[in-house]
């Protein structure tokens, strides 16, 4: 657990959240990921805050059926989002005094870089887990939340995840690598993944 402790609200909220989407009974579930702080903090980034909201993230083929489990707590239907060089499907919901964002088809646009959150591709780096006091549930990579903050030019974030995926690289390359291939990057984003990681672009 990372340094900043999980507030009793937004443990209550996250157990909610994966009672309200678990499908593990479904042969061919809807796959979502907890990213933003909240995954972060799961994973043991230091954080310089406590989390304000639970940020869920889902490809649009899985928007409906999410909506649909959250319906009772939604606070608006999903809707289109185009702003600051993004795209995505979003909705909102409060569950226990919290604030949730579902993101469905999340994609980028910074300079020369184009990214796309793709949780099908990501599925096998991110694999469904018990948190213990919370239930199953599937955390974001950190090789996409290193990725997406450098493209949001979140230094005070990158450089956190990189120092955490930096402790075990041979779990963290091959879904960074991934990311690299599959998308495309601007010179000036790829010389600040490879500074924080120390990678050159031959082997990533």
């Amino acid at each position: 657990m990372a340094e900043t402790e999980i507030s009793l609200e937004l443990l209550a909220a996250l157990r909610s959240v994966a009672d309200l989407l678990d499908f593990t009974w479904e042969d061919n579930p809807p796959i979502w990921m907890l990213g933003g702080s909240c995954g972060l903090l799961l994973h043991g980034v230091a954080l310089g805050r406590k989390p304000r909201d639970i940020d869920l993230y889902a490809d649009m083929g899985a928007a409906e059926r999410l909506h649909e489990a959250m319906s009772a707590y939604a606070v608006d239907n999903p809707v289109e989002d185009r702003s600051n060089g993004c795209y995505s499907l979003l909705s909102h919901y409060r569950i226990g005094g919290m604030s949730v964002e579902l993101v469905c088809g999340f994609r980028i646009y910074r300079g020369l870089s184009r990214y796309s959150v793709e949780t099908v591709r990501l599925l096998r780096h991110a694999p469904l887990q018990v948190i213990p006091e919370i239930g199953m549930l599937r955390l974001m990579p950190l090789a996409h939340e290193f990725v997406f903050n450098i493209l949001r030019g979140r230094a005070d974030r990158y450089k956190a995840i990189s120092s955490v995926m930096r402790m075990d690289m041979p779990r963290h390359l091959p879904p960074l690598q991934e990311l690299i291939q599959h998308h495309q990057w601007g010179p000036s984003h790829m010389s600040v993944l490879e500074g924080q990681l120390d990678i050159t672009r031959a082997n990533a």
